[in-house]
């Protein structure tokens, strides 16, 4: 098995890792967070995707303004984002913390004199360059991926907003502290019963593959797309439930492996499902409980999660699909051809 394998199988152990030190660092997470009432998320590539997902969790947890900007996105329009900045805390998401969209964002803020509340960077690495420019650096190197593709840091960035959220909640609304942590203890069994319905659905032949997903989950979902484009280098997209029927219905067909993230299996999302399978699509409808959905694939976690939380299972069968997909489309999991694990512009 290959590097990206073993990365995804070990996703649980590194998150039980950082709640471990999140709870140890919590203090500091807590005095910077203090007074701060506007947020920008800021990535490149897989680490944009998932910010898009910190940023919603942040601004629904909290009521407060939260935004996702691609790091590349400021560099090339940094006048015209003057506003969404002004008195906003910064946080980036970074795997190796040497990636220049996010280092020369950085530097151009500083440039520009931006009103900028502080800065935090959460990276899988210790002793980077962007811990110096930081206010506070939360380093998890345990959940650094070497191959290519983001599996297990993507992840990672994903729960250490859920956790963040989950332990300054008092009014029990969002993902509570202790559901995070089972999940974490129950993560490795949940790996071993879905993967051999992720090499089935691998196996079928499809060509394109759709991923669905709404509110917190919108950028892990789409980071869950992104997965199949670069591991086994298959068209893909991503789009919101009820949304896929507004134009990208008509290219769903036969050849199509549609993933869907169900939020509460009510009659707008069966319905939806009715009409994608009327398509010819193949169609797996994940849930935290199992759903009886008739002739759609239904895959569960085992027990009732917060809609937060469902992003974490979901997003690993995504993986695990994409991984053996690979096996049948000749894609080198591990280092895709012309994707490097992170951009130097310039170079």
């Amino acid at each position: 098995m290959g590097i990206i394998y073993k990365e995804i199988h070990d996703t649980f152990n590194a998150l039980q890792k950082t709640a471990d030190y999140l709870d140890k660092k919590w203090d500091e997470v807590v005095n910077f967070l203090k007074g701060k009432e506007r947020f920008v998320f800021m990535g490149a590539g897989s680490s944009y995707s998932v910010a898009k997902s910190m940023a919603t969790i942040c601004s629904m947890t909290s009521g407060k303004p939260s935004y996702a900007v691609a790091a590349g996105d400021f560099l090339l329009h940094a006048e015209r984002y003057g506003k969404i900045f002004n008195n906003a805390a910064i946080v980036f998401a970074t795997r190796s913390g040497r990636t220049s969209e996010l280092l020369m964002a950085l530097d151009e803020m500083k440039s520009k004199n931006l009103n900028i509340a502080g800065i935090v960077s959460l990276v899988c690495a210790d002793g980077t360059p962007i811990e110096e420019k930081s206010s506070l650096t939360l380093s998890t190197p345990w959940a650094f991926d070497e191959s290519v593709c983001q599996t297990r840091t993507v992840t990672n960035f994903y729960f250490m907003a859920a956790y963040v959220a989950a332990k300054l909640s008092d009014a029990g609304e969002q993902p509570p502290v202790n559901e995070l942590r089972n999940m974490l203890l129950a993560g490795p069994e949940y790996i071993k019963k879905i993967e051999p319905l992720a090499k089935d659905l691998s196996e079928m032949d499809w060509t394109h593959a759709v991923v669905l997903a709404d509110a917190e989950m919108e950028g892990i979902a789409e980071e869950g797309s992104l997965v199949f484009k670069e591991v086994c280098q298959l068209p893909s997209n991503y789009y919101h439930m009820l949304d896929v029927r507004h134009g990208p219905m008509v290219l769903l067909g036969k050849d199509s492996l549609v993933l869907t993230a169900l939020g509460d299996a009510n009659e707008l999302e069966r319905s939806l499902l009715r009409d994608l399978r009327k398509k010819g699509a193949t169609i797996a409808a994940f849930s935290d409980i199992e759903i009886d959905l008739d002739d759609i694939i239904s895959v569960s976690y085992g027990s009732p999660l917060s809609h937060i939380s469902k992003g974490i299972p979901f997003i690993i069968l995504c993986q695990l699909i994409a991984y053996y997909k690979s096996m049948k489309t000749g894609a080198d999991p591990d280092k895709p051809t012309g994707l490097e694990p992170w951009i130097a512009l310039g170079n």
